[in-house]
């Protein structure tokens, strides 16, 4: 689980690289707020393992 979890951490940098190339700044900024919410889950389901 924890492999997964960092899988998906390095996805969601992957993906804010990859949100720097969009011109909208309205999609950039809901990206932005997924992308911060999913980094919230993810430390949620940490504390849940350990």
């Amino acid at each position: 689980m924890k492999t997964t979890l960092a899988n998906a951490e390095a996805a969601l940098e992957e993906v804010q690289r990859d949100t720097d190339k969009v011109r909208s700044r309205e999609l950039r900024e809901a990206i932005a707020k997924y992308i911060e919410a999913q980094r919230e889950q993810i430390k949620a389901l940490r504390r849940m393992i350990n």
